[in-house]
C-alpha cells in the first residue's frame, strides 16, 4: 500500500468557508471514486490557528493499493475532473504531494471526536520524539518521505488528542527545532 500527503494553501480569490465546504463536500465526492483508493483523510486546521505566514491552509492524505492507481491516461475524465476541481479552491503553486512510508509509533485510542496536530519536519532522521509518551496522545505516527525529489521538509509526524484543549495547550510546545509548521486540525476519515 502506498500513501500521499497533499499540503495546499486556499484559492486566495476565496473565503476559508468557501474552501472547507468544497474540499469536504463536492472535491470529496471525487476523490471517492479514484481507482485503488484504499483510505482517504482529509486534514482541516481549526479556525483560528492559522496565521498570515501559514504555509498551508489543509491536508488531504490517501492510501492507495498500488503505484498503478496514480496512472494518469491522458485525456482520462477523472483526472481532467480532478483538476478542474483542484483549481476551483486550491493555489496550485501552493501545492505539495509528498509520497510518504507511514510508521505508526504509538497505537492507542484514535479519538474521532478530538484534535489532530500535524507537524512538518526538517528531517525525520532519529528517533521519534517524545511528544509519543505524552499520556494525552492516544495515538502518534511518523511520515517519512519516501525517495523522490527533495521538498520543504524531510516529513511529517501526527498526533492525535481525544481533548481538544490538550491539543491546544501542547501545540506551542511541539515547536522546536526540528518543526517547520505546527497545525491543530479536525481530521475527517472519509473512508477507512
Amino acid at each position: 500500500m502506498l500513501k500521499f500527503a497533499s499540503f495546499f494553501r486556499k484559492r486566495p480569490d476565496i473565503s476559508h468557508d468557501e474552501f472547507h465546504e468544497y474540499w469536504i463536500g463536492t472535491h470529496a465526492d471525487l476523490v471517492m471514486r479514484m481507482p485503488g483508493l484504499v483510505r482517504y483523510v482529509q486534514n482541516h486546521p481549526l479556525p483560528g490557528t492559522l496565521s498570515a505566514t501559514s504555509r498551508f491552509h489543509g491536508v488531504a492524505e490517501v492510501w492507495l493499493e498500488s503505484a498503478d492507481a496514480l496512472a494518469r491516461e491522458p485525456g482520462s475524465p477523472f483526472w481532467e475532473e480532478v483538476a478542474f476541481q483542484e483549481a476551483m479552491f486550491i493555489d496550485p503553486d501552493s501545492q505539495v504531494v509528498l509520497p510518504v512510508d507511514e510508521k505508526v509509533v504509538k497505537d492507542g485510542k484514535w479519538p474521532r471526536e478530538g484534535m489532530k496536530i500535524l507537524r512538518t519536519l526538517r528531517t525525520m532522521a532519529g528517533k521519534a520524539p517524545p511528544v509519543f509518551a505524552m499520556p494525552a496522545v492516544g495515538r502518534y505516527s511518523r511520515n517519512t518521505l519516501r525517495g523522490g525529489e527533495p521538498t520543504f521538509c524531510g516529513g511529517y509526524d501526527s498526533s492525535w488528542f481525544a481533548n481538544p484543549g490538550v491539543a491546544h495547550a501542547a501545540a506551542p510546545a511541539m515547536k522546536d527545532p526540528s518543526s517547520l509548521e505546527v497545525m491543530i486540525v479536525k481530521e475527517f476519515a472519509l473512508k477507512e
